[in-house]
């Protein structure tokens, strides 16, 4: 470089792109975990409104059962908006990878089951939820360890526990 000229040598420059690169090589893996943690949360909170909109429903009913049978996500809002549920009209809004299944005990009435999956994969592989009188469980479908009940849930107690 002249005298008298002002700037960067390409070697100040290619050091700068590689500490950048760096940076974000340690930032996107965390940013993505962060993610998955937050989505997760979120469905598992979404589950717990309809577990507390279902006791509701069984408190009000005569005989204190749950629903005999919930179809989809829309005759979930329908059957239980009057008990305080207010959700989006999709489960891309509640953060669920869309609707799972809704199963009374046929011997109790006051025993259900609801399972869900988180919208953090595609529809067969995001962690899937269970909702119980009990409360809300992540669900380790295959019991190994390392799965997103072990990685990103860790907080939340497995429906293997129980």
């Amino acid at each position: 470089m002249k005298r008298g000229q002002k700037g960067f040598t390409l070697i100040e420059l290619m050091i700068v792109v590689a500490i950048i690169g760096i940076l974000a090589a340690i930032a996107i893996p965390n940013f993505i975990n962060f993610k998955k943690k937050s989505i997760i949360s979120t469905a598992a909170a979404n589950l717990e409104t309809v577990r507390s909109s279902l006791s509701q429903y069984a408190a009000d009913s005569d005989d204190g059962c749950y629903p005999d049978a919930i179809a989809n996500f829309a005759d979930l809002q329908t059957k239980l908006s009057s008990y305080g549920l207010t959700f989006p009209d999709n489960e891309a809004g509640v953060k669920w990878a869309g609707w799972g299944t809704y199963e009374r005990d046929d011997g109790n009435c006051t025993l259900y089951t609801l399972t869900v999956r988180a919208s953090d994969g595609d529809s067969s592989t995001g962690t899937q939820l269970k909702a119980t009188p009990r409360g809300v469980c992540c669900d380790d479908e295959d019991g190994t360890s390392g799965s997103n009940c072990d990685a990103y849930a860790k907080n939340m107690v497995k429906c293997s526990q129980w």
